[in-house]
Formats: C-alpha cells, structure tokens, sequence
C-alpha cells in the first residue's frame, strides 16, 4: 500500500481531520481506525499518517476513556465511540519500519491542548521511519454538549488538513 492514515476517535473530530488528510494525500490512500487495521499491517505503507485527539496534555488513555465514558450525556447528545482501541496500544504493535510518517491530533488551543502528536511521532521515530513534515494540531471548539460528529472542529481545520495531506504526499 502508498499510503495509510490511522486514528483514534470518539466524537468523530479526530475521524473527519484524518479523512481529510486522506483526501489530500490521494485516492488510493487507505484511511482506517485502530480497530480496522492490525498495526503489523502498516509496515507496508510508503507513508503512515497517525492521530489521535489530546486527552489531558497527552494521547486517550484508559483513565480519560473512562471518565468520558462516565460522564452524563445531555438531551441530543452523542455517545461517544468508545469500542476503537487505544492508539497508544495501536502503536505498541508496531513493528520497525523505514517508510515516512507523520503524526496529527485534535486539540483545544492554549496550554492544555498540547502533548498528543509530539508522542506519536517520537514512537514513529523510535520505530525507524523518518517523519515526512513535522506533526500537526488540528483544533476544536472544547464544548461540553456533542450534538453532533465531527461538529466541534474549528472552520477551516478540514481544508487545512486536506492541504497538509498534500504536502505530506509530495514529500514522499
């Protein structure tokens, strides 16, 4: 395979930037999360794209899943997708390559939305690849009340993500 983004998501933000990314990169790009792709398959990808959303300065751990899962949803809100695996334990799975790569999250702006794709691409990197463009934060309104998936996400962020997908892709 040329190239292949993998996330993790819950409200469907992480999911929309990723697809995007995808669409900028190409059409033969493959665009899965972490429960539809083992991570042993993506050794085989010239280009692995990786995200997740930031959960407490860092990437969705079982303590942030919880609490998300315990949290009292309102009238209209959606359930978040708790069933995808943790990409943390995604990227434990994945075995040395030498393809590029590169890294995204989903974060609020200021101080607490920082941490995720920095992690992601120091793993990327300790598996071997070499990081096609440094990672991206890719931004949501913090809203308490999900209504809707992918609804949080600021205006524009899905063209910034199909534009960055491009620029990916010609570094490759």
């Amino acid at each position: 395979m040329s190239a292949l983004v993998v996330y993790e998501s819950l409200w469907g933000n992480t999911a929309a930037i990723a697809h995007a990314i995808g669409e900028g990169i190409g059409e033969d790009t493959l665009v899965h999360h972490t429960g539809e792709i083992e991570a042993a398959e993506a050794a085989a990808a010239l280009l692995l794209v990786v995200g997740a959303p930031v959960h407490a300065f860092s990437l969705p751990s079982a303590t942030t899943k919880k609490s998300v899962a315990e949290r009292p949803l309102a009238p209209g809100d959606i359930v978040p997708d708790l069933s995808q695996p943790p990409l943390r334990a995604w990227l434990e799975g994945l075995p040395a390559a030498s393809g590029f790569a590169a890294a995204f999250d989903t974060r609020v702006r200021g101080p607490l939305g920082h941490g995720g794709a920095s992690k992601i691409e120091k793993i990327l990197v300790e598996r071997g690849y070499s990081i096609a463009n440094r990672s991206q934060g890719f931004y949501i309104i913090n809203e308490k009340n999900v209504k809707a998936e992918g609804s949080m996400l600021r205006p524009g962020e899905l063209d910034r993500a199909r534009e960055w997908g491009r620029l990916l892709a010609s570094r490759v």
